[in-house]
């Protein structure tokens, strides 16, 4: 039994910024016939309406078990999960280890599609029919706090998988009919689908077990699955519609935090290319006011050097941009045009100035970008530390 969830390819090269989580689960498939009893950790498995009746009676006798006290870690675990006292109970009995990417590869190994390298393994439950005290939940511990939430639907997903080994084949026939109905009604376009495609990698003995544990860990159509299937589920979780919103917002993260990358490149875009353009024209029309400065000073020298009553015979017309021509002596239009090329050069100050600041703030939020692009690549590497992800 494999649980997957769109995770980067392992040990292969993965685009850089994915837009989706590189987790994955892989458990083992086990066939209990007993229910948990009521010593130690465990207790009576409760029956839901509709439900048929245990008939673990006749199922072989379990050796008792020293029940080992779960840890602090542990127990937030599945305070998180909203588990029932038997969620609880199926839970702690299986010892649930919550370890580095590394201590999960090495505890998962060899268990259902963990050495498929396609896919990393972020936890797996063991097992053997013969008893139930050889259940063992591993859960991987991604080093980035904000990847946190993911562990609770592992833990989910392992304990469901406990839970199914922990029923009588009268009540897995009854759940296997479930599921394949809930399943049916979940729509095309769901990701849950491929997951448990991909997790029952053509071993169709293993659908039943991962649709009940996908679809109780991960999916909360509007209403509910049946009454019958939610009772099922209500023996394990007290609200599993806050179990599947956990999901969802774990399922969030990295696209999130990818989405804030593209979203502060997009303006990375927008204000260096607004400045490219400012400055291509600030240049430009530097361009034309030293043209027009030469052509002043020019006028002026022949000005200079022509006699006083020589130089009032002669009158010019200016044509400003967008007023109508004014005609003066050659000295007023002197001074006419000096002035307008000192505002000019006064407006042409103020924009590079303010030109300036505009870069720096595209600098800074240049800045900004790499850091949360840093920030996204470092946390899918977190969730999947075995992929190689370019940065």
């Amino acid at each position: 039994m494999t649980w997957n969830e769109h995770s980067a390819p392992s040990r292969r090269r993965a685009r850089p910024l994915p837009t989706a989580g590189a987790i994955g689960i892989v458990v083992a498939l086990v066939a209990g016939l007993a229910a948990l009893n009521s010593s130690g950790w465990a207790t009576p498995l409760a029956q839901p309406p509709g439900f048929l009746p245990s008939t673990s009676t006749a199922a072989t006798p379990q050796p008792a078990a020293t029940p080992v006290a779960p840890g602090p870690d542990v127990v937030a675990l599945a305070d998180r999960m909203l588990l029932t006292a038997q969620g609880r109970a199926i839970f702690y009995a299986a010892e649930p280890r919550l370890g580095s990417f590394e201590e999960i590869e090495a505890a998962c190994a060899g268990v259902g599609g963990s050495d498929r390298g396609e896919h990393v393994t972020a936890g797996c439950f063991t097992g053997v029919a013969q008893h139930r005290d050889a259940d063992r939940i591993f859960v991987f511990r991604p080093a980035d706090e904000r990847l946190h939430e993911s562990m609770v639907t592992v833990a989910a997903h392992e304990l469901l998988h406990a839970a199914y080994a922990r029923m009588d084949p009268p009540e897995r026939a009854q759940v296997d009919a479930l599921v394949a109905s809930a399943t049916a009604v979940v729509p095309a376009d769901d990701p849950v689908h491929e997951q448990i495609e991909w997790s029952v990698a053509g071993d169709e003995e293993n659908r039943a077990n991962e649709q009940f544990a996908y679809l109780g860990s991960q999916v909360m159509p509007s209403g509910g699955f049946s009454a019958t299937l939610e009772a099922v589920y209500g023996l394990y979780f007290t609200d599993r519609g806050a179990l599947v919103e956990t999901h969802r917002r774990a399922r969030a993260v990295i696209p999130q935090a990818t989405a804030a990358v593209d979203a502060a490149w997009a303006e990375v875009a927008a204000l260096e290319g607004e400045n490219a353009r400012a400055r291509a024209q600030l240049d430009a029309d530097r361009g034309a006011y030293e043209a027009a400065l030469a052509a002043y000073e020019a006028d002026v020298a022949r000005f200079t050097a022509t006699p006083p009553d020589e130089r009032a015979r002669w009158h010019v017309t200016l044509r400003p941009v967008g007023a109508d021509p004014v005609t003066m002596t050659w000295e007023a239009s002197l001074d006419y045009r000096f002035d307008e090329l000192d505002r000019f050069r006064r407006e042409l100050d103020d924009r590079a100035a303010a030109l300036s600041v505009a870069e720096a703030s595209a600098a800074q939020q240049r800045a900004t970008a790499e850091h949360l692009r840093a920030d996204a690549i470092a946390l899918m590497r977190a969730a999947n530390p075995d992929a190689e992800i370019e940065g």
